[in-house]
């Protein structure tokens, strides 16, 4: 049982304000370097641990130090070995409560633009939040998704953080008053944004702000009610005008706000029923900004797998494509239909430039819906036995090496779905001798990327775009314990570690060599 006066000494000790720092100049550093990017290393926090005052910390303090990130107060800054996948040992954690430095980049004015973005607002009742508040939904966020770095910078300042969800959206959650207000912004085009993550982000923050009430109401013990402290509003393209959620009946169509604007709209992007693949009878299309919008490549796979080859090869004539070209096509992969579709719409994209509107435009030509676009917005939802905690986990070379040979003639699919461009698949086709080698130079190829957190969610969300199933990633996985799973990742580590080691020691002692040699040297006389 911890004395709640320790905990107070604890909080005390490092969450203080500037007047309070210690004189020494070793630990004043620390405070200093804390205030302006966030962060502090374990030793570092040993270290305050070891003044006269804070001493009765120190026997406990592997167990505090987990107690705060339990809390939410410290969240630790994950990394992990890019040839493995094996987490590496955290040196750095991030302390949100202690930064002082407002967000003095443009990303909200060059990036969160009305083209680009949807926005809600978690309003809390009276005029402030308290600061432990958004502090622990940053450091929960922290621990969910990428810290992103924008101009050099990693955007976390005080009440303010910038996340990567994936290559196409990223995730702004920043205090403004009594508001927490949450951003998803997509590279190209808000209308490109799929609902399904943007009903995912809100949800996950919307269960953490209710578990953060639900426990500071506990510590000052209030009676356990069925209200919230906090609504949500959704805004309109102006991203400061708000709407309340009770404002938005589910039997009607439209919902306007103080612009005229019809903010249903909006609000069904972040509350898409996960289960529906098909458009809502109200559904406009794709918006005028995303007609104007290249696809990408994962767009286009979508499309390719919602439609029948007839239709592919009558709206590629139509763009201009010349047969002969579609017999190629055909040819070089006979058998194989999905592929043909897919490297039809590529061949279009490259030689032709399409953009959403000439498809648009094609498909109505055609008398066919263009809600087949909105089918690039959509992602299938399938329910697997793999737990959460492993789902969370960067696969491992062994994990990746088992579940190569399963996935089968589908290089091009998966590795589009993961991020790769054609360039690099098609150099991997001619390099690797066999499927399963390709397979695993894409796994191995995508997981060097850490823009975002290659976890094998995201292999099993690939999996089930190019229809593959997750039955294959289940295999792999069955009998992998979570805990497990990070004592390998440990030894890996290590072991790495010493190969890293000797192999800097070889190269020191090469250029040792070569400089001794170089000394020696005395040139011919002529």
């Amino acid at each position: 049982m911890i004395n709640p006066l320790l905990m107070v000494e604890v909080m005390r000790s490092f969450i203080t304000d500037v007047a309070f720092w210690p004189k020494e100049n070793k630990t004043r550093k620390t405070f200093k370097k804390m205030s302006e990017n966030g962060m502090i290393q374990k030793g570092d926090l040993y270290q305050i641990w070891e003044q006269e005052e804070f001493r009765q910390i120190l026997p406990f303090k592997e167990y505090i130090f987990d107690m705060l990130i339990h809390l939410d107060i410290v969240s630790e800054q994950r990394r992990y070995d890019t040839k493995t996948g094996s987490r590496l040992p955290i040196e750095n954690f991030f302390v949100p409560c202690m930064l002082t430095q407002r967000n003095n980049t443009d990303y909200l004015t060059q990036e969160c633009t009305p083209e680009r973005t949807v926005s809600l607002a978690f309003v809390f009742k009276g005029t402030i939040i308290p600061p432990a508040l958004p502090n622990r939904l940053i450091c929960a966020c922290l621990s969910m998704w990428t810290l992103k770095e924008y101009q050099g910078r990693k955007l976390m300042f005080s009440g303010f953080v910038g996340l990567s969800f994936d290559k196409e959206h990223d995730i702004v959650v920043c205090v403004e008053g009594n508001k927490i207000l949450l951003y998803l912004v997509h590279k190209r085009s808000k209308g490109l944004i799929i609902p399904d993550i943007a009903t995912s982000v809100r949800d996950c923050l919307f269960v953490t702000l209710e578990r953060i009430s639900e426990f500071y109401q506990s510590t000052i013990h209030c009676k356990a009610n069925n209200k919230l402290p906090f609504h949500t509003e959704y805004s309109c393209s102006k991203l400061n005008c708000f709407t309340p959620e009770e404002n938005m009946v589910v039997d009607t169509e439209e919902c306007l706000c103080e612009h005229g604007e019809n903010i249903k709209h909006n609000w069904r992007v972040w509350n898409q029923k996960l289960e529906q693949m098909q458009c809502d009878p109200s559904c406009p299309g794709l918006s005028e900004y995303s007609l104007d919008q290249i696809p990408s490549n994962p767009e286009l796979l979508r499309l390719s797998g919602n439609c029948e080859e007839d239709l592919i090869h009558e709206l590629a004539l139509r763009l201009g494509m010349e047969e002969i070209d579609w017999r190629d096509i055909g040819k070089n992969y006979t058998g194989n239909t999905q592929m043909v579709k897919f490297l039809t719409l590529i061949h279009l994209k490259e030689n032709y430039s399409i953009c959403f509107g000439d498809l648009d435009k094609s498909l109505q030509e055609m008398k066919i819906t263009t809600h087949t676009l909105c089918m690039v917005r959509r992602r299938k939802q399938v329910k697997s036995r793999i737990p959460d905690d492993i789902l969370d986990c960067i696969p491992t070379d062994e994990i990746l090496d088992k579940l190569a040979p399963k996935i089968g003639k589908m290089v091009f699919q998966l590795g589009t779905e993961l991020g790769l461009s054609i360039a690099d698949l098609e150099n991997i086709d001619k390099c690797s001798p066999n499927l399963t080698a390709q397979n695993k130079e894409v796994l191995f190829s995508w997981r060097k990327d850490r823009s975002v957190k290659p976890t094998i969610r995201v292999i099993k969300q690939a999996l089930v775009n190019i229809r593959k199933g997750v039955r294959c990633l289940e295999e792999v996985v069955e009998n992998i314990d979570a805990k497990t799973l990070r004592a390998v990742e440990i030894v890996t580590v290590n072991l790495h570690a010493t190969q890293n080691f000797v192999l800097l020691q070889l190269q020191i002692q090469s250029e040792i060599m070569q400089t001794e040699s170089y000394r020696t040297y005395k040139p011919a006389k002529f």
